[in-house]
């Protein structure tokens, strides 16, 4: 084994146990009651939607779900969830007109009527069919009963009142002709007379089609050639259309149903698709308006799906869909089907999207929808979510993103516009930014609790793919990585495939041409760091570095490059488009970064990525590697392999050869010991060329590494800190073959940040620092020393990872660094302001008096030191690392623990600094899909809850699809087209609940449609056609008053369903049994002392009646002497 290698893996082992503690008492104002997780809206379309329904009056739209959710919408912010207590699919839905309820079915057999005037809607009453399965629902206008239909091709009927069935049934098999010697299958469709409540047709799956007539129990059949799968009737109820199976439509008087009136082929009478949904409409002028899904001809295959629109007037409109059509209604302004429903729009539930056709302009355009039905359209890859953004970057994004509205939708506004909008409970400016699978960003705009689209950005588009990669599926724009500055407007996305791009906001188009920095092959260079040292090179010829060959201008048009790759089968999936493009306002790239990769099948991904625009450094961490990039120069200023990272020499903004010699590497470099300054890296630039307009060159690039003139190592001495010991002389302690192995399996960098801190122990100056975490869990800080002049020198980089403690080792992946400052006030790094073009603009003075961090937490608010005592002054910062397995809180500069938090039982994959109350708290992510608040800075755990429904580790995309912002918000996709936000503050969980809008609002019934009774009833009277029952007799008939010879009465029913009364019933129930023993004795105790008092008054009152039955006696004896001695003469 050699040398090298024993002396790296002991003394990273020797990291894990040597760090010295701080004992120290921090008094915290937040406790476990200010915390809680709370979901405050969904977004989005509902994923996986099985069926839709429409109140016309309280103009509400209503769409169940696969998952068991029902999303109801209505006006901009009135995006309502209902949740059922168990995950089954909801199959059908139907909303009780202007009442306020709404009926679910779902999978399990289970109806549910729920009660949504409430701010949260809850289940009123439930029944569950034991021996049927539901297979359709039917609730008729002002109907008091629910028509069920079942698979097994039976109609029960619920009442609403009781939610218990009816004793009425109508059995498939008294329906059916009894020559029809097969099952007719279950129930698809039921739909009742809109003028006589007692006729019902029952469609089943086998095209056959009967009309019930509930009061006589007769049955009208229609004809079964061609098979019926859809029916609607006519407004005044003697016509009945039919969507047949071979793709005809049909027309039947209710008087005669053994023949069609009409017939008719819309789409020609070839081969065409089944019609399984009609629907047949009147206009105010009493136009026919037919709408229809299917139909189509088969002709050159399977058709697309397709709705068509038939008006007598006028020929048929054909809309061909980019997914299934699951279900459409037809939005109508008169609720009530026994007059003509003015027809306005179509609302149309599709597989992975929802539209509203207006059927009031011409040609049906689409009306845009103020919910983000379309935040799907291309498959979210990832999130970033900035919960207090400023206001001035919300109105600019808009203003850009005003040019981008599609175009063709119609001018009439949002008709589905019920119920009153939620009010803004956080009162801060929230945007949301998505990246997508196709290269594109989109902005949104998350306040008020509504997500509304501000801008739209493709991030592939000066991106250009290699023929020879043109096949392969890791070639591909997708969006890993975003990184914002909201104070400055950069942008910094990193795609799947190695591509970096930095983005400056522009308020004017501009022409550009874009800069292009080529990344060094880093995962070459690491694998010979390690592996292929050779003690036979010269260590002059390892440390001489090659010039940049060229220098090209970032304004010529060809794409400069920045790095020469001569030597180096260089496979980069993508070319930058060199020429100059006019751009439209808003997001600009300006600098891209293309990262290699070690062969055509294996990609050196980009893990983490770091933007400061204060700094004008970016930093990218790879599978193999960092890399720094000057933004103001659009340069390279170094990159390093993983190894490197530790001590050896970094690599420079050339590709180097394979060929590394054995004192290549600090670790053996006697030279390298005595002075930190001699570590400094410097980066030479060449200023003789310079364009006309003053702007910056990609100037060419040398690292030089400065040593002493003579070999002899100065302050060779051993050293008993965790350090790494950098003398060639110390002799090496035991190796741990654990390290071995996980240098062996390769380390990614995996966490970057930029701050103004400390990096080396017992130093107290802070200078800005970039921190580092590896997926092994060590943190390191390199110091950068920014130049006052940009535009002349670049940005050097100093390794202090070789000084005492500088290297914080932890267990498992590093997955976040943060920094408090002495007060325990959450810093975060500076940045610069916006300007509009702040490269020509840039401040070049000291850059001391521009980096310094920005402290994000109130010092009011801000946790304190128990006594005095624990008051230290030599503490300047505090450094928190989260890695998978454990927290720490570290005291700078002297790097001694000061709190400490393991989490081995179940590893953590995400985690933010927040504040809850104003108060520091740390937000986790766990494993189990727990989200667990953590105080700062002493680490306890303050509240866990479940977020996600299933595990996860650090590398799914659920965990780049969860974003973390200040106030304790958060956000994530709940499916693949819903996003939901949640908090874990106690008091915005409050707020929101008192913010919220309300789905009931209170309107009046429009007046029912006037009959002609009169003639009707003289056409009983004198004719022999018997009377219409009305909806009082109707209801007598379904409750079984007006006969006793149904199947066993409801008794009976009990063994179909059983009825289970909602939540609310049984909360009563418990709270009206749920009483103390003192409290049930108390009540005894009273009872009986009742009972005294009542037993008392008996006995006055029958002494009372027994007194005056004495006295009654008494006067009726003497009422008798009276009479006896009286004459009955008088002669």
């Amino acid at each position: 084994m050699d040398k090298a290698k024993r002396r790296l893996a002991s003394a990273l082992d020797g990291f894990r146990s040597n760090h010295s503690k701080m004992d120290i008492s921090v008094d915290e104002r937040v406790n476990s009651e200010h915390c809680c997780l709370k979901k405050v809206v969904r977004f989005g379309f509902p994923d996986e939607s099985r069926c839709l329904a429409y109140d016309p009056v309280q103009r509400l739209l209503a769409i169940g779900t696969e998952h068991g959710t029902v999303r109801i919408i209505g006006e901009v912010g009135v995006d309502h969830i209902l949740r059922h207590g168990t995950d089954h699919g909801v199959n059908h839905i139907q909303f009780v007109i202007n009442d306020g309820s709404l009926i679910t079915a779902c999978s399990n057999d289970m109806i549910h009527l729920w009660n949504y005037r409430l701010k949260v809607p809850e289940i009123k009453l439930s029944i569950e069919m034991n021996k049927e399965n539901v297979s359709t629902i039917h609730l008729p206008m002002n109907s008091k009963y629910l028509y069920v239909g079942t698979i097994k091709g039976n109609v029960y009927f619920v009442s609403l009142d009781t939610f218990q069935l009816s004793p009425y049934v109508i059995m498939w098999n008294k329906a059916i002709d009894l020559s029809c010697r097969i099952h007719p299958g279950p129930v698809r469709q039921i739909a009742a007379c809109p003028t006589d409540p007692s006729k019902i047709l029952i469609a089943f799956e086998r095209g056959i089609v009967i009309q019930w007539n509930l009061a006589t129990k007769e049955v009208d059949r229609f004809p079964l050639d061609p098979p019926i799968k859809s029916v609607s009737w006519h407004y005044d109820g003697k016509q009945v259309m039919t969507g047949n199976v071979d793709g005809s439509v049909s027309v039947f008087n209710t008087k005669k149903t053994s023949e069609p009136a009409h017939k008719s082929f819309p789409h020609g009478q070839t081969d065409c698709r089944p019609i399984p949904n009609i629907d047949w409409k009147h206009t105010g002028e009493n136009e026919q308006v037919v709408v229809f899904s299917g139909g189509m001809p088969t002709d050159d295959g399977l058709p697309p799906p397709a709705l068509t629109i038939l008006k007598a007037s006028r020929h048929a409109t054909v809309m061909e869909m980019e997914n299934p059509i699951i279900s459409f209604i037809t939005l109508q302004q008169v609720p009530y089907n026994s007059s003509p429903q003015q027809p306005h729009a179509i609302a149309v539930l599709l597989k992975h999207d929802l539209m509203i056709i207006d059927l009031q302009t011409p040609g049906y355009p689409i009306i845009e929808s103020p919910h983000a039905m379309d935040l799907h359209e291309s498959p979210v890859t990832c999130l970033q979510y900035y919960s207090d953004c400023p206001s001035d970057l919300i109105g600019a994004l808009t203003l850009v993103g005003y040019k981008q509205r599609k175009k063709g939708f119609s001018e009439r506004q949002w008709p589905i516009n019920g119920g009153h909008g939620r009010e803004c409970a956080t009162g801060f400016q929230e945007l949301v930014i998505t990246g997508h699978k196709d290269g594109s960003l989109r902005f949104w705009q998350a306040s008020g609790e509504n997500l509304q689209i501000l801008y739209r950005l493709k991030t592939g588009s000066h991106f250009e793919r290699l023929e020879e990669l043109e096949s392969s599926e890791k070639v591909s724009h997708a969006i890993k990585y975003i990184e914002m500055c909201l104070e400055s407007r950069l942008l910094l996305v990193a795609g799947i495939s190695g591509q970096v791009t930095l983005f400056r906001f522009a308020k004017s188009e501009t022409t550009n041409t874009i800069a292009v920095v080529h990344i060094p092959n880093l995962c070459v260079t690491s694998n010979s760091s390690i592996v292929d040292e050779r003690p036979g090179l010269s260590s002059q010829s390892s440390k001489e570095m090659k010039r940049q060959k060229k220098v090209v201008s970032r304004d010529s048009t060809a794409s400069p490059d920045t790095s020469d790759a001569s030597g180096d089968e260089r496979i980069v999936p993508f070319k930058v488009r060199g020429a100059p493009v006019k751009r439209p306002a808003g997001y600009q790239p300006e600098l891209a970064c293309l990262i290699p990769w070690p062969s055509h099948v294996s990609s050196d991904m980009v893990t983490s990525i770091a933007l400061n625009s204060a700094y004008g450094v970016i930093a990218i961490g790879t599978t193999s590697g960092l890399a720094l990039v000057d933004i103001a120069q659009c340069a390279l200023i170094y990159a390093w392999s993983t190894a490197e990272l530790y001590g050896s020499d970094p690599t420079p903004a050339i590709q180097l050869s394979n060929q590394l010699s054995d004192a290549s590497s600090p670790l053996e470099s006697p030279g390298c010991l005595s002075e930190p300054r001699n570590n400094l890296i410097r980066l030479n630039t060449d200023t003789r060329q310079k364009s006309l307009d003053k702007r910056p060159l990609l100037f060419k690039a040398q690292s030089v590494i400065e040593q002493h003139s003579n070999g002899s190592p100065r302050g060779e001495h051993p050293k008993e800190s965790p350090s790494l010991s950098r003398s060639g002389n110390t002799s090496s302690p035991a190796v741990s073959t654990h390290s071995l192995e996980k240098l062996g399996l390769g380390e990614s960098v995996t966490s970057v940040q930029f701050i103004h801190s400390c990096s080396k122990r017992n130093e107290a100056k802070t200078s800005p620092c970039i921190w580092i975490g590896t997926s092994t869990g060590a943190a390191i800080a390199l110091n950068l020393i920014l130049p006052q002049d940009r535009l002349v020198s670049t940005v050097v980089v100093a390794p202090s990872a070789f000084e005492d403690c500088t290297i914080v080792r932890m267990k498992g992946q590093i997955l976040l660094h943060a920094f408090m400052d002495e007060k325990f006030c959450i810093v975060s790094p500076a940045s610069e302001s916006y300007k509009e073009s702040s490269r020509e603009s840039k401040d070049s003075g000291s850059p001391e008096k521009s980096v310094t961090n920005k402290i994000v937490t109130k010092p009011s608010l801000s946790p304190a030191y128990s006594s005095s005592l624990d008051c230290s002054d030599e503490v300047n910062q505090f450094l928190i690392v989260v890695a998978e397995n454990e927290i720490k809180v570290i005291a700078l500069p002297s790097f001694s623990q000061a709190f400490h938090y393991k989490t081995e039982e179940i590893p953590l994959v995400k985690a933010v600094p927040t504040h809850v109350r104003g108060h520091p708290v740390l937000m986790c992510l766990t494993a189990a899909g727990y989200i667990q608040v953590i105080s700062l800075p002493s680490l306890r755990l303050l509240h866990s809850a479940q977020l996600l429904p299933r595990s996860v580790d650090v590398d799914d995309p659920i965990c780049h699809q969860t974003a973390f912002s200040e106030h304790g918000l958060g956000i994530f996709m709940t499916s693949p087209s819903e996003m939901e936000k949640y908090t874990i503050c106690t008091e915005l969980a409050e707020q929101t609940a008192d913010s919220m809008g309300e789905l009931y609002v209170t309107c009046e019934m429009p007046e029912a449609p006037k009959s002609s009774s009169f003639l009707k009833g003289v056409s009983s009277i004198f004719g022999n056609s018997p009377r219409q029952a009305d909806a009082t007799d109707l209801e007598c008939i379904l409750s079984g008053d007006k006969d006793k010879s149904v199947i066993g009465g409801s008794a009976g029913m009990r063994s179909i369903a059983r009825t289970i009364p909602g939540p609310a019933a049984n909360m009563d129930r418990a709270h009206a049994s749920g009483i103390s023993a003192g409290q049930a004795a108390q009540m005894a105790l009273q009872n009986l002392n009742e009972r005294s008092d009542k037993l008392n008054a008996v006995v006055d009152s029958t002494e009372n009646l027994k007194n005056s039955a004495m006295n009654m006696a008494s006067r009726s004896t003497k009422l008798v002497e009276k009479f006896e001695k009286k004459k009955w003469y008088n002669f």
